[in-house]
This record gives C-alpha cells, structure tokens and sequence, in this order.
C-alpha cells in the first residue's frame, strides 16, 4: 500500500530525503559564503540575512518532518476508521471502481436490453379491416415513449460514466506525484527567499491533495453505500392499477405480458437502472464539486499560515 510505503523504508522515502536534502546542503553552501562575505567585508546586514535564512531553513524542515508525520497519521486513521489496513487512496479506488463498473455499466446492460425491447415493441402492429379498406396500428404506442426516454438516459450516462473514471484517474496520479514531487519541490523552493512564497504553495497543495482531497472519498463512500446499497437491492415499485392491471393493448398489457412470460423484468431494466443513474449523477458532479471546495479551501487556509513569519 502506498501510503504505508511511504511511511516504511520504500525507495520513494529515501528519494524524497534525496531531493530535501540536496537542497538543504545548497542552501547551507550559500549561507556559509554570505557569512564568510559579512565577516570580510564587515557588513552586519549579511550576517543578520544569514542568521534569518538559517531560521527559515530549520522551519522548512521542520514543515517537512510534520507533513510527512501528518500523513502517516492520516493513514493509520483512515485504516482505523474503514478497517483492513487500507488507505485512504484504496478505499476511494474502490469506491469509484464500485460505482462505475457495478451501478454506471450495470445500468448501460439493462437500458440497452430495454432499448431494443422497446424498438421491437414499438414495431409490432394489427391488421383490422381487408387488406385493402383495413387500417393498421401499433400494438404497443406507448413504447416510443421508452424508447426515448432509454435513449436519452443511455446519452447521459455516458459522460457521467467518464466523470467518475476520469476522478479514478486523477486519484491514481495525485497518488504519484504529490509526495514523490510536489512536496519535496515545495520544501527545496521554501529554503530558498526569492521562491518561499511559491514554495509555501506546493508545500500546502501537497498535503491537501494527499491527506485532505482523498478522506473526502472516504467519507463518499460511507455515506453513499449506506444509501445505495439498500436503495439499489430492494424493491423500490409495486405495480398496481393501469401498469399491471389493464386488458387493453397500452403499458399496462405490455408490462404484464413481458414480465409473465419472462421477455424481461421492468423492475430489474428500468426502475433499478434509472435509480443507478442518480447515484451516478451525484458522484459524477455534487460530490466531486464538495471535494474540490473543501481542498482548495484548505490549500488557502495552510498556504496562509506557513507564508506568515515564524519568530
């Protein structure tokens, strides 16, 4: 697990103390010349400049032993909170994964099969009259209307569908970029006067899409599963009147008829998947919209304290 290695004795860790500490020793090179250019030349303003530096330099540090703390702490509580020793990155990755793969194209099977149902249905007509002086009409008028109702759901699903795997995607490489690069990037450029404030930003971005963004999916998860679950398995119609209970050729024949004989369940095709599609819409959209508020907002708030002066 991911996290778990970068609190352990990974690769990753020792690149990242690499990068920190490669910085470091620069930055120390550079003040021990400005000091040694004070004590020459006798100019006090150097020698104060390298006593503030230094101060800032241990403060960089000191924010990158904290964060790097922060996160482990993260993930101990997000593996106490879900239980089985997961992160918070594999508790999101599985939710998605659920969300996309067994509601969005459980939904797409059970509309497509509905569609072409309804176009078949939709064709089927009697004959009343000679051939010549008889009219035709359609068996089942109705099914038109289900017919483009599947189709617009079946064309909105789609890119609610991409959403969410492209928010599985996002995941995957906030995973692999913001401790491996961005965090140890912030902490170098932090050392540095000209680049701190810019530093302080990467250092804040980091945590947030590391610790903050990913525990929004947690709390996702926990949430929507409790309604999904049930809402998703249990019987959510019961028929009665005109959609079972007619003797004409309209909804009501046609729904009795195929559920009779088997031709398809109109609970199972439409109902279920149609409540699938709302759940789909919400992580699609809402959801990610309340993560990405809570993120920022977090990016603005630490970027602010750490961009204050310490002492």
């Amino acid at each position: 697990m991911y996290l778990l290695d970068v609190c352990g004795t990974d690769n990753l860790v020792g690149l990242m103390g690499t990068m920190v500490s490669t910085g470091a020793a620069t930055m120390i090179a550079l003040l021990a010349l400005f000091y040694m250019a004070s004590q020459f030349f006798k100019k006090p303003e150097y020698e104060a400049f390298v006593s503030i530096e230094i101060y800032q330099l241990a403060i960089s540090l000191l924010l990158f032993a904290l964060i790097f703390g922060t996160s482990c702490f993260a993930y101990q509580m997000t593996s106490a909170f879900v239980g089985g020793g997961h992160s918070s990155f594999d508790v999101a990755n599985t939710y998605l994964q659920y969300i996309w793969k067994s509601i969005a194209l459980d939904a797409v099977e059970k509309l497509q099969a509905l569609l072409i149902l309804s176009q078949w249905a939709s064709t089927v007509t009697m004959r009343f009259g000679a051939s010549v002086w008889g009219i035709m009409i359609p068996v089942f008028p109705a099914m038109t209307v289900v017919e483009r109702t599947v189709e617009f759901l079946l064309m909105m699903i789609t890119p609610f569908t991409a959403s969410i795997i492209v928010q599985q995607v996002g995941l995957q490489i906030i995973q692999g970029t913001m401790f491996p690069f961005v965090l140890p990037m912030g902490v170098v450029l932090r050392m540095f006067p000209p680049t701190r404030d810019a530093g302080a930003f990467f250092i804040s971005t980091a945590l947030a899409f590391q610790v903050v963004f990913p525990f929004t999916y947690v709390m996702h998860a926990q949430i929507v599963r409790d309604i999904l679950i049930p809402a998703a398995y249990s019987n959510p119609v019961t028929y009665s009147g005109v959609m079972t209970g007619s003797n004409g050729y309209g909804n009501g024949y046609l729904v009795s008829y195929i559920s009779d004989y088997g031709i398809f369940d109109i609970d199972n095709m439409l109902w279920r998947p149609l409540i699938g599609v709302s759940f789909v819409l919400l992580q699609a959209i809402f959801l990610p919209a309340i993560s990405i508020t809570l993120t920022v907002a977090f990016i603005k708030a630490f970027n602010k304290f750490i961009t204050q002066k310490f002492g």
